[in-house]
């Protein structure tokens, strides 16, 4: 008798422990679910890069685009724009490196429709032109 009294004791403060720290449960499970959102739409960018579109990430997580938008920004620092672009950039280098495919074949294949806006945002980035790129660096490997 003595031990069921101190169980029911001992789970009544469990409880009231639990109800005081509530909250940080639900808080940190809240910065969870953001921190696996926010991965998997790395990830997407990842394999998607051609054709991302944060509205349609939007939509599949059931989220407006500017919650997203916030999100990625709060949590990597960089608007999905930069992050998409990043990620097409760092694509199209290694293509010119690594094939023999025409700049304008890799500017379609990464996602750019306008190849002079590719260019310039490349020669931004590189301060070089893609064809520059490719002549330095595929004579250095």
């Amino acid at each position: 008798k003595d031990s069921y009294i101190l169980n029911q004791y001992t789970m009544g403060l469990v409880f009231l422990h639990l109800m005081n720290h509530i909250d940080n449960l639900t808080t940190n499970s809240l910065k969870d679910a953001k921190e696996v959102m926010v991965q998997s739409i790395l990830n997407y960018i990842d394999t998607h890069y051609k054709t991302a579109n944060l509205t349609k990430i939007a939509e599949d997580f059931k989220q407006s685009v500017s919650v997203l938008s916030k999100m990625i920004k709060q949590r990597t620092g960089y608007t999905f724009q930069e992050l998409l672009q990043q990620k097409r950039f760092e694509k199209a280098s290694s293509l010119l490196l690594e094939t023999n495919l025409s700049i304008e074949e890799i500017v379609i294949a990464v996602g750019y429709e306008t190849q002079s806006y590719f260019y310039r945002q490349f020669k931004e980035r590189y301060g070089m032109t893609p064809r520059e790129y490719r002549v330095k660096f595929q004579n250095e490997k």
